[in-house]
């Protein structure tokens, strides 16, 4: 049975070929209203979402990108997730628990973005200390993630052939059993590397 919630989860792609066409403030705030309704530890919704919309502010947070982060150029909208250790439960083994609350709001961000036909793909490839700067976000903050946010584009000859065959390829998943286990931990990881 596909539900209209799974259908989003199956739909759902971190695609790069993107629009520099602009998303409508409706839908801008529809989106972090839905990351604001994820669920955290005590409800302490440890989150501070950034939405860069403007376009000097895009293009000063775009500088801070890393050159495998060149698809996002012609994004009309970038959400910053940013947070700190004492925003949420201070777990005492020492689990960075809100990492956790903000990684359940910026995927309830991206499952609406995915409902308004839009892409929304995190990345970790950007310089945290000038991106931070760029946005006023004080040293104790992380910045955990930014979304790059935009409509699709059918123009797949701004992404290099790596982007463009991952842009049509079928979603590649390993096989259930290998990330699932039940009653027990029964998993054969390799070790870790040092």
């Amino acid at each position: 049975m596909m539900t209209d919630l799974l259908s989003s989860i199956v739909t759902r792609r971190a695609r790069r070929a993107l629009s520099d066409r602009p998303v409508d403030r409706e839908t801008i705030d529809a989106i972090l209203h839905a990351a604001h309704l994820a669920p955290s530890c005590s409800n302490n919704q440890p989150w501070r979402l950034i939405a860069i919309d403007e376009p000097e502010a895009l293009a000063e947070v775009k500088k801070h990108l890393t050159r495998g982060n060149y698809w996002a150029e012609p994004a009309p909208l970038i959400i910053a997730v940013a947070s700190r250790p004492d925003l949420d439960c201070e777990i005492p083994d020492g689990r960075a628990y809100y990492l956790f609350g903000c990684g359940l709001a910026t995927m309830t961000l991206m499952l609406q973005a995915t409902e308004f036909r839009l892409i929304a793909h995190p990345i970790a490839g950007f310089r945290q200390k000038p991106t931070k700067e760029a946005l006023g976000i004080p040293d104790e903050y992380t910045l955990i993630t930014l979304v790059i946010v935009g409509h699709p584009s059918d123009n797949h000859t701004r992404l290099s052939d790596k982007h463009r065959e991952a842009e049509v390829a079928l979603r590649d998943r390993r096989p259930l059993d290998q990330v699932v286990s039940r009653n027990r931990f029964r998993f054969d990881d390799p070790p870790e590397s040092t």
